[in-house]
């Protein structure tokens, strides 16, 4: 059992759908298999693929509202439709390679965002530092999380699945690009060591609202 800081690093983030959620985490075995010591281990309970939406350390006081204002927004939205296009790489701050499932941001999805950023802006606290987080993290994952409204938001907003470190092939066998599905489900996850989810806080369909909290991913 973790117990949960003054302060909690958290993520709202879209869950995919579970053939979805199979295809990230073999494609994360791939990238184990050419780098054992690989940090980032998808799993289906824990540490599980997801696409960011919105980053933010908040207060554990401010938790109940959170969740209130994302139930009420996943509510008022229809499940929508994703389409993973390519393999897509990038550096992170320490000069690693990072491989991800790049989404192509429909105008609902970037709504989506940037309604979720616009109503927990208020909640963003200050300072932070490694014990917010689920597990131990290092300075690369606490700067991914101060600096996600001005580098990753709104008109930078990159939707995307992290897969792992390492260099993915474009081509990946037995995956046809465009991937096309359908998400119904959003969550609030606690954010991990290489702002990664690790436990769901609560989980809410689009447009039924709230279904779990404090619980694991429903697949």
């Amino acid at each position: 059992m973790h117990e949960v800081p003054d302060t909690v690093a958290i993520d709202i983030v879209l869950l995919p759908p579970g053939p979805i959620m199979e295809m990230a985490i073999s494609a994360n075995r791939t990238l184990l298999a050419g780098n054992p010591g690989g940090e980032i281990r998808l799993g289906g309970e824990d540490c599980f693929p997801h696409v960011s939406v919105a980053m933010l350390p908040a207060r554990r006081g401010d938790i109940p509202e959170i969740i209130a204002k994302v139930d009420r927004i996943a509510r008022q939205c229809s499940p929508m439709t994703m389409t993973i296009d390519a393999v897509a790489k990038h550096r992170s701050s320490t000069g690693e390679t990072v491989s991800v499932f790049h989404i192509l941001r429909s105008e609902i999805l970037a709504l989506f965002h940037k309604t979720v950023m616009n109503a927990l802006k208020p909640y963003t606290a200050l300072p932070v530092g490694p014990p917010i987080f689920f597990s131990e993290a290092p300075a690369p994952s606490i700067d991914c999380l101060l600096r996600f409204q001005k580098t990753s938001a709104y008109e930078r907003y990159s939707p995307h699945i992290t897969l792992g470190f390492g260099d993915l092939p474009g081509l990946l066998p037995g995956i046809d690009l465009p991937v096309r599905f359908e998400v119904t489900k959003a969550a609030i996850c606690r954010l991990g060591s290489h702002c990664t989810c690790r436990q769901v806080i609560a989980g809410f369909g689009l447009g039924t609202g709230v279904f779990t909290a404090h619980g694991r991913t429903a697949r």
